[in-house]
């Protein structure tokens, strides 16, 4: 009896540990063959670069990889999006803002649609655009050419107003005195500061502050009253302090310095000794 139970013993540890290692075996095939696909040369994470990476384990925010120097735990939000792909996450959708939000609604777009479909719209488009092409044809000729005409009188005008600023602060300036842009560099100049805050002009909050600089040094430079400098920083009235500056007289201008001076007395004689 006893022969028989340890016969049967040994023959159903024996299974068993057959039965096992099968399954595991098993189990190893199948693991390769669905990881077959997540095996990478080289997986690149933020800033740092794996080789001979496989991918062991994936969650919903971290992956598990084993690689040429040992083991890790990577974030999904530092892979590549190419690599976020091909193991199968969804890319996260930048988050829109309200603007986007409201112009990308569908009440927008619907009331857009239902405006540019309503007939009333449409009848007043019309009529605007009639009205607009019989304004065109009553239009004199003589008025077409007048309109640019007065446009480049009056930026002549301006011009001849900032070349006599420039004057009267002893500054002459330069034929650039006359160019839409570049006019800066002697206005600049005539204030006592350099050329190069021309290129404010490309960082509107520091322009601000160099047009502030330039108003009141400008206004010491034709030696008047603070009082104008606070003129030019405010709206229309900047433009009578604009005249005043160009168009009085006084301030900082020099007198020429080489004049002869001739004297109508006759200088006395001295006696022969």
């Amino acid at each position: 009896m006893r022969l028989v139970d340890f016969i049967t013993a040994e023959v159903l540890r024996r299974t068993t540990r057959r039965s096992f290692v099968l399954g595991l075996l098993a189990l190893v095939a199948s693991y390769s063959a669905v990881a077959g696909d997540e095996t990478f040369s080289s997986l690149r994470v933020g800033k740092q670069t794996y080789t001979n990476v496989t991918v062991l384990n994936k969650t919903r925010t971290d992956l598990f990889i084993s690689h040429a120097q040992g083991m890790a735990n990577v974030k999904v939000k530092d892979l590549e999006p190419a690599t976020q792909l091909r193991l199968g996450y969804e890319l996260e959708r930048p988050k829109q803002s309200r603007m986007e939000k409201v112009w990308k609604g569908p009440d927008i777009e619907n009331q857009l649609t239902r405006l540019e479909t309503d007939p009333r719209v449409q009848e007043i488009e019309e009529r605007l655009a009639a009205q607009f092409l019989e304004t065109l044809d009553r239009l004199d000729p003589k008025a077409v050419y007048a309109i640019p005409a007065g446009i480049v009188f009056v930026y002549l005008w301006f011009c001849l107003l900032c070349r006599c600023i420039c004057v009267k602060t002893s500054n002459p300036p330069s034929q650039l005195i006359w160019l839409p842009f570049l006019k800066q560099i002697p206005l600049f100049k005539s204030a006592g500061m350099s050329p190069w805050w021309l290129l404010t002009n490309f960082i509107p909050p520091v322009f601000v502050i160099a047009y502030i600089l330039w108003s009141f040094k400008i206004v010491h430079a034709r030696g008047k009253h603070v009082f104008f400098g606070v003129m030019l920083l405010l709206p229309v009235v900047n433009l009578l302090a604009f005249l005043y500056l160009a168009l009085s007289g006084g301030g900082s201008e020099k007198e020429p310095t080489n004049r002869k001076v001739i004297s109508l007395q006759r200088t006395p004689r001295r006696d022969a000794a």
